[in-house]
């Protein structure tokens, strides 16, 4: 008892050494027509269905993880019987479901609905940097250049950039170029750039269907153009 609690307080001595600990909040103000509300109530159902495959996601790795651990651990039972030695480890030991978080696939979903709810319907999203622990080690930092504040359509934009987005040529949004089957771009999350190819071309939202190259396909999305920049 007494070497866990020497753990805590030394863990708890490193992080306030570290200084204060900062993450960013937003708050996202409704668009004021009635055709970007409408817009809203679809990006909603958008990062419903996001989340729900999430938690799918989430589910089919715990459960290929504790398969993989009962093998395992049969696979070492079987090692220790045959060499008359005792059996120690229990099938926990060999559990790696731990390992099965969704966090970054929850943060991408909220990223874009975000994208959605400002971009695309007229709303907006405005970020702020909130201090959460030690926040007594300086003064609060200023928001990061990375979150952007995103300025309100005029009215009636919504619904057009839904229908129609405002093209450079071939009726689609400016910057299209990049979204083209087959182009190979780098797409920003989360304020990192990562190496991808482009599906198809723009949805009638002006988003962008895309492949992350060094992640499975269940991690394709469809971005902002705002996103993208060429490799």
């Amino acid at each position: 008892m007494l070497r866990l609690l020497t753990l805590c307080l030394a863990v708890m001595a490193l992080l306030s050494a570290c200084g204060p600990v900062y993450e960013t909040q937003y708050s996202l103000i409704p668009p004021s027509s009635a055709e970007g509300r409408l817009c809203v109530n679809q990006c909603q159902q958008n990062r419903n269905f996001c989340r729900q495959n999430c938690g799918l996601n989430q589910q089919a790795c715990v459960n290929e993880a504790r398969s993989r651990a009962l093998y395992e651990y049969q696979a070492y039972v079987n090692r220790q019987q045959a060499e008359k030695k005792p059996i120690k480890r229990s099938v926990s030991d060999f559990d790696r479901s731990y390992s099965c978080g969704n966090s970054s696939c929850e943060a991408r979903c909220e990223a874009d609905y975000r994208d959605c709810f400002g971009g695309s319907c007229g709303g907006q999203v405005i970020a702020r940097t909130v201090c959460t622990a030690f926040c007594d080690q300086e003064k609060p930092k200023p928001a990061p250049a990375a979150a952007p504040m995103l300025s309100p359509m005029p009215p009636g934009a919504a619904q057009s950039q839904i229908q129609s987005p405002a093209s450079s040529a071939g009726g689609y949004p400016a910057g299209a170029s990049l979204c083209q089957p087959g182009m190979r771009v780098e797409v920003e999350w989360q304020g990192d750039w990562y190496p991808a190819t482009v599906k198809d071309r723009p949805r009638n939202d002006g988003r962008c269907p895309i492949h992350y190259d060094d992640f499975g396909s269940e991690d394709d999305e469809s971005v902002s153009l705002r996103r993208i920049r060429p490799r």
